[in-house]
């Protein structure tokens, strides 16, 4: 019942925003720019609407969650597959924001901590696409709470909120690598003529099997250099293992507000950093000639800029991919080998090394960086000794990686959304038990959904996560986690084309939305 009373509520709320909702992209100081209106229907909770050919959400099995802020089991078991998702915490301190213009940017080091060299890059020549990424076919439910169980096929439970879906089936890791988005180059605009976004032939960031942290560093290296003016570089943190974590800042730094889009917080989801890499290459490739609903790119990011920080656990992502031989330091190498020996011995795992390394979700010493933040961290259940997963550590914020997303949140930018890339299920969580941004987090989670083309929208009442420690936080904004993929974790790059086409423009109506508020 207190979930029904919840969902009423919101659903009340978002039906009121959901009618033309309208306003002006102000001009902000010097900027020039002409003040324009423009529209975006959002529809109310659990529901998805939209234009185009879009996929709709499948309804799954599991059951929803009504515990209302209680526990969270560490129930995640690898024999041969599992699922995989997200976690957050708290520290003092602030990052100073970078100042605007070209000068005095940081400087992107290799992996060995040297300055970068950044190589020459080809052409940033752009074509259309065959659509604007948007918008399923399926009508708003006003007032409806989001259906039960999981996403797409299968006996998967995603109630319990990201990082506990179980139940998944093997999958084939052996897959043919995906070629890039299919690109239409008959000229025509696709399914929205008011998008002029395109994808870019020949990019830098390459869709591989396993984006690494070094190649990540060199990307970002490249575009930085190509796009002094556009993008500002700038480490917010360092791993267990001495690996910088980036905030890239594209747009005006001095804006009037700020999106933050953050990835990879656990090791095996290290699809999500390539998607947030192609997307910050999509924005820098259009940004001098790119629109979006009839206003210049140039126009927007004077006002809204967008920070990305797409590798928020490089240790963990260097694990998954690589093993822990790939680990720096021999105390953290030990540490995670023991895992192996203690999840082993528990019953936790009778898989070989190399698989259970692959699905590895927590950081360098073996803690859950989604169940890390001081978000109704004492209520977690947590497994009592490090492990892949479920080990919520020895205190909130107690990991480096926690604390870089903390002092980047905390650093007195004008926040308006904050968007965390999680996998998998095709599900939305938008909710925490007290959220402080419940109303607005519902209608981003709305119009996220109608974006990915109808992503299923669901609350998460666990707690832990970065999400849920910006809402229930002293500087609450709307916030939602969007979990990609449909098949276990570490998902093959054979599904990375539709997850591109999916949410190649999440970012373009955040900031359209935003700007609204």
């Amino acid at each position: 019942m207190r979930n029904y009373y919840r969902w009423a509520a919101v659903a009340g709320a978002a039906i009121l925003a959901a009618t033309n909702v309208s306003t002006a992209w102000a001009e902000e100081g010097a900027q020039a720019g002409a003040t324009f209106e423009t529209a975006v229907e959002v529809p109310a909770p659990g529901g998805q609407a939209g234009t185009g050919n879009g996929m709709q959400g499948t309804a799954g099995s599991g059951t929803q969650d009504t515990a209302g802020g209680g526990t969270q089991m560490p129930g995640e078991v690898i024999s041969s597959g599992d699922g995989g998702q997200s976690a957050a915490g708290t520290v003092e301190g602030a990052v100073q924001a970078p100042a605007a213009g070209d000068g005095g940017q940081a400087s992107v080091p290799d992996a060995g901590g040297n300055p970068a060299s950044p190589q020459s890059t080809s052409s940033t020549r752009v074509i259309r696409t065959g659509g604007d990424g948007g918008a399923g076919d399926g009508a708003a439910s006003a007032g409806t709470p989001a259906p039960e169980g999981g996403a797409g096929s299968g006996n998967i439970d995603y109630s319990r909120g990201p990082g506990f879906a179980g139940q998944e089936q093997e999958q084939d890791q052996g897959q043919t690598p995906a070629q890039p988005p299919q690109l239409d180059q008959s000229g025509q605009a696709g399914q929205d003529a008011n998008v002029q976004i395109y994808d870019v032939v020949n990019p830098v960031v390459k869709v591989v099997d396993k984006y690494s942290y070094d190649q990540m560093v060199q990307d970002i290296a490249i575009l930085q250099q190509n796009n002094s003016s556009r993008m500002q570089v700038s480490t917010i943190g360092t791993s267990l293992d001495g690996r910088a974590i980036y905030d890239c800042i594209i747009g005006n730094p001095a804006a009037a507000k700020h999106i933050l889009i953050q990835g990879g917080i656990h090791g095996r989801e290290y699809l999500n950093p390539m998607l947030l890499m192609q997307q910050m290459e999509m924005i820098l490739a259009n940004y001098d000639t790119g629109s979006f609903h009839g206003h210049s790119l140039p126009e927007m990011f004077a006002q809204v800029a967008i920070h990305f920080v797409p590798m928020t656990n490089p240790d963990g992502v260097t694990i998954s991919q690589f093993g822990p031989d790939q680990i720096r330091s021999q105390q953290l190498r030990d540490v995670v080998n023991t895992c192996y020996v203690t999840d082993t011995a528990s019953g936790r795992t009778s898989a070989d090394p190399a698989s259970y390394f692959s699905r590895w979700k927590a950081n360098g010493r073996g803690v859950d960086l989604n169940v890390n933040f001081d978000a109704l961290w004492q209520g977690i259940t947590s497994l009592a000794f490090p492990s892949y997963a479920d080990y919520k550590g020895t205190a909130p914020g107690s990991e480096p990686e926690s604390q870089a997303l903390i002092n980047l949140y905390q650093a007195q930018y004008p926040w308006a959304a904050v968007i965390s890339y999680h996998s998998m299920g095709d599900v939305i969580y938008w909710d925490v038990a007290g959220n402080k941004s419940q109303q607005k987090s519902a209608e981003l989670a709305n119009l996220m959904s109608m974006v990915t083309g109808g992503y299923r929208i669901l609350p998460s009442n666990g707690g832990g996560g970065y999400k849920d420690w910006i809402q229930l936080g002293n500087n609450p904004v709307p916030s939602v986690t969007i979990e990609t993929g449909k098949v276990s974790c570490p998902i093959p790059v054979s599904e990375y084309s539709t997850i591109w086409s999916q949410n190649r423009l999440t970012w373009a109506y955040a900031m359209e939305w935003a700007a609204m508020q």
